[in-house]
């Protein structure tokens, strides 16, 4: 699935760029072929990988439903895609650049 998902956003004209991150949780679904049994001493968590990424929001619900065509299977664990507003975005290399040192 992770390489659907990767090569339908390498497709996008305007390729925003994305993060993955192995990430550990419990989600309602129960995953893949399984049941969620916790007690005190012993909480299972399954393993997930996460998908990020920043772009324009006009771009927002097509890349939302490219994801979500490139990733389906049909069976739980599927996993979710949501949207949040992003306030501001910045790169650090074009804003964090080190004022010069005068000779003064």
């Amino acid at each position: 699935m992770e390489g659907h998902v990767v090569r339908a956003l390498h497709d996008l004209p305007d390729f925003p760029g994305f993060t993955f991150d192995e990430v550990r949780g419990q989600g309602r679904g129960r995953g893949q072929g399984g049941s969620y049994v916790s007690t005190d001493t012993d909480l299972t968590y399954h393993q997930y990988l996460e998908l990020r990424l920043v772009c324009r929001s006009e771009l927002a619900d097509e890349i939302c439903g490219l994801i979500a065509t490139a990733a389906w299977t049909g069976r739980k664990g599927d996993g979710v895609v949501f949207t949040t507003p992003v306030h501001a975005f910045a790169r650090i290399r074009e804003i964090g650049r080190r004022p010069e040192k005068s000779d003064a």
